[in-house]
């Protein structure tokens, strides 16, 4: 074995972990408040979110609050146009445009 996980697993795993958001206000167990950290990718805004608290690094600075969701609900709430960018500024780090968003929960969210 390579070590290669296919594609499709590790979609599955993704959209199924907790991840990791950054907020600059506290939020409330309906979700208000949320006021996440936001990077602009070529005039496109998307939201930050981390595998793991130890990849948040500098970033608590901008935005001291953190909240843990799963990666699919995330995605749920993500508004339209805007992209998601995980673990920024790590190796580790990838980003999921606006249609990728749109694409990923057409594929994974069930009902």
């Amino acid at each position: 074995m390579d070590g290669a996980v296919p594609i499709r697993t590790f979609m599955e795993a993704f959209v199924a972990s907790e991840v990791v958001l950054l907020t600059g206000s506290l939020v409330t167990p309906d979700g208000s408040g949320f006021d996440p950290l936001l990077f602009d990718k070529q005039g496109t805004l998307h939201v930050a979110v981390f595998t793991d608290p130890s990849r948040v690094g500098v970033y608590s600075q901008q935005a001291e609050h953190q909240i843990r969701w799963l990666m699919l609900d995330v995605l749920r709430r993500v508004p339209g146009g805007y992209g998601v960018v995980i673990n920024p500024g790590t190796s580790l780090g990838f980003e999921i445009s606006p249609s990728g968003v749109g694409e990923i929960l057409k594929d994974f969210a069930q009902g």
